[in-house]
């Protein structure tokens, strides 16, 4: 378990930030939700707290099956990509799983491009 007795803030408890709650109670953290940011997160790193974001470019999953236009939607994400999808919630929870992990100590101030390749960094 990546994440055994580490804290877990998660900002934002919609399908994403569940997704995510989810990912880190899987690798045994003790999660917190909220639902805004933070003000001043650079006054954060002297206390040890890294920040890290998630840059997903779209997850069709949280889009509501009844929602109109879904079908449009879904494809407007899918397309550009260079791996012919769009992550999922499962990829969301997989990597912020990791982001907020002792393997990832190092990063902070830093986005995690999830995008499927449709947003080059």
């Amino acid at each position: 378990m990546l994440l055994r007795n580490k804290n877990a803030i998660v900002y934002g408890a919609g399908a994403i930030g569940r997704a995510v709650a989810l990912g880190f109670a899987r690798e045994g953290a003790k999660v917190h939700l909220a639902s805004r940011g933070p003000e001043r997160m650079d006054a954060l790193g002297p206390h040890g707290i890294r920040v890290v974001g998630v840059k997903t470019g779209g997850v069709p999953e949280s889009v509501p099956e009844d929602f109109a236009g879904r079908d449009a939607l879904v494809e407007m994400l899918v397309e550009p990509t260079m791996l012919g999808r769009a992550a999922t919630l499962e990829d969301v929870g997989n990597v912020t799983a990791f982001a907020a992990s002792d393997r990832a100590a190092s990063i902070t101030g830093a986005e995690m491009n999830i995008t499927c390749g449709a947003i080059m960094d």
